[in-house]
């Protein structure tokens, strides 16, 4: 621990270093304006050189950008922020919360009870049905980042390499460094594929793992050891290291370790669901009790769509704005509204209809429903090859979208359906085809590659 004494804008102090990663600090300080403590996050002084690339400087705004728009008991509150573009010393400013992080817990613990698990798990995945409906992907969950507060209310820390699911193609590497913990990495995310909402479960499972076990599901000598054994090794199971676990909560976290992200719980939801009857073991006579649950409800949006007197492109229009806002769980209302309604108007409406089943199935897959929407997409591409020409516009950007969910859901056919759209877009040869073929041939070329 440090303690020199250092001020930034002439407002925050920095009295403390909290923890150092390979990327920033964090440390404890106080604000003078609000006279609080407050935790400030910088990055590395020996990073900041001109012979540093941009991608960390880019991630370190797009973390900023990220938490300021999460709100959320489970989530420290962002306060403030300075960005590369307004000074040479980068920061970030967020509550502070008075606890300690879980592998702080571990070590001192090695083993947690099932119930006070369940309690942290419960908790967690509360958070992340929160975060996934936006939807943002964590894509580093491990002990060092859940806090556990003096109340027991667990904090979810460090959104430093979360995406919005679908929305950016950052890449999870930097140089010959994997940005993640490959000891929590699911084996998607080892590949370099799309991480998607279940990858978290996957870490949270692993997370799960530790906390009763003492031990992560994998470990090597190296990081390429680790990544190796996530793709192809099974785990022992739970019991092995702690006899006499609930068979029903080791198989909740098994599942949540499957290799195909298919094969775990579809949502965070879901999974908190499997946990929740064994959450009220806490209230048995002698047990632990569980802290009351801090869940924000996700509000689904009101749809008046069939009562409201607006032209049908009006109505398409708000619900891709509500989209392209991040509010997914509303657009997905809209749009399966919108689809609903217009396939009752008749056949002069099918263009319509049919893109607005797209979108839908855009939803289903940021809300981490990969399957669903795939099925849903081969089902609207069979009917549209009855009555359309193969180089469709629509029917080639929903086989495009078919051939990105084959591959996110590990299935090389993908390959295949991207080559044949490709190739007919160029064979169409229309100019307003650009943007789309090479968006297809940099999907197409990221799948060949690995």
């Amino acid at each position: 621990m440090r303690s020199e004494a250092r001020v930034l804008d002439e407002r925050y102090e920095l009295r403390q270093q909290l923890g150092d990663g390979a990327m920033g600090e964090v440390w404890l300080g106080y604000d003078h304006r609000s006279r609080r403590a407050v935790a400030v996050k910088l990055i590395r002084r020996e990073l900041l050189n001109p012979r540093h690339p941009e991608e960390l400087i880019q991630r370190f705004a797009r973390e900023a950008n990220l938490l300021e728009r999460l709100e959320h008991p489970g989530i420290p509150a962002f306060l403030d922020a300075r960005l590369p573009t307004d000074t040479d010393e980068p920061y970030l400013v967020m509550e502070h919360v008075l606890g300690r992080d879980l592998k702080e817990v571990v070590e001192e613990k090695r083993h947690l009870s099932e119930q006070e698990v369940v309690s942290i798990a419960v908790q967690i995945c509360e958070v992340l049905e929160y975060t996934h409906s936006i939807p943002v992907i964590h894509r580093d969950l491990k002990p060092a980042n859940i806090m556990l507060t003096d109340g027991q209310r667990v904090m979810v820390l460090d959104f430093g390499v979360a995406k919005m699911f679908r929305t950016d193609q950052t890449r999870l590497t930097q140089g010959n460094r994997v940005l993640g913990t490959v000891a929590y990495m699911p084996p998607e995310q080892c590949e370099g594929r799309d991480a998607n909402p279940r990858s978290d479960l996957y870490s949270l499972a692993c997370m799960l793992y530790e906390l009763l076990a003492g031990i992560p599901p994998f470990l090597g000598r190296d990081a390429a050891t680790t990544m190796h054994r996530h793709r192809y090794r099974t785990p022992e199971p739970v019991s092995l290291h702690c006899p006499g676990i609930a068979p029903a909560l080791e198989a909740v976290i098994m599942a949540g370790l499957a290799k195909r992200a298919s094969d775990r719980p579809a949502t965070a939801q879901e999974f908190r669901e499997r946990l929740s009857s064994l959450r009220w073991k806490a209230s048995e006579p002698g047990a632990t009790s569980s802290p009351v649950s801090t869940r924000a409800p996700v509000l689904a949006a009101p749809d008046r769509s069939i009562a409201e007197p607006l032209p049908i492109h009006v109505r398409i229009t708000q619900a891709q704005a509500l989209f392209d806002e991040g509010l997914i769980v509303h657009a997905k209302a809209k749009f399966a509204s919108l689809a609903r309604n217009l396939a009752d108007l008749g056949p002069e409406h099918a263009d319509d209809a049919a893109r607005c089943r797209l979108w839908l199935a855009r939803c289903l897959t940021h809300l981490g429903y990969q399957e669903e929407a795939l099925k849903d997409l081969l089902a609207l591409a069979d009917v549209l090859r009855q009555c359309r020409p193969p180089d469709d516009r629509l029917l080639l950007d929903i086989r495009f979208h078919v051939g990105q969910l084959l591959l996110d859901l590990g299935d090389q056919h993908g390959i295949s359906e991207l080559a044949e759209v490709y190739q007919a877009l160029k064979a169409a040869g229309r100019p307003g085809d650009a943007a789309m073929i090479a968006e297809v041939r940099r999907t197409l070329n990221r799948a060949t590659l690995g």
